[in-house]
């Protein structure tokens, strides 16, 4: 069906979305790239069950806040550093899609 939110195409409008609805975690190659990970994510050990692998949780209530690094404009604090799980994220992909659903930006008037 054309003009379907399926076929719409989304560029990232800096709406936060994606930082506030889905937990974030920051492995150690990250935090090297950005030292302050280290001091605002809480560090969870044996990530993913693997022992000895660090990672950072960086959304401290998953669907209750926001990503720490989000700023109140809806940037990302440290944009140029962020984590590669950030990097790999689609802007307009269906996890985008979700997000903006989730806090009501799909739909409203640009």
């Amino acid at each position: 069906m054309k003009g379907s939110e399926e076929e719409e195409e989304f560029d990232c409008e800096n709406c936060g979305a994606c930082c506030r609805c889905f937990p974030i975690f920051a492995v150690e190659i990250d935090a090297e790239r950005e030292p302050r990970i280290r001091k605002a994510g809480v560090r969870c050990d044996d990530f993913l069950g693997e022992e000895g692998k660090v990672a950072y949780r960086l959304f401290p209530l998953f669907r209750k806040e926001a990503c720490v690094f989000l700023k109140e404009d809806q940037l990302c604090r440290i944009y140029e550093t962020r984590p590669d799980a950030c990097r790999r994220f689609e802007p307009g992909g269906e996890q985008c899609r979700q997000a903006r659903r989730r806090v009501g930006v799909i739909g409203r008037a640009s």
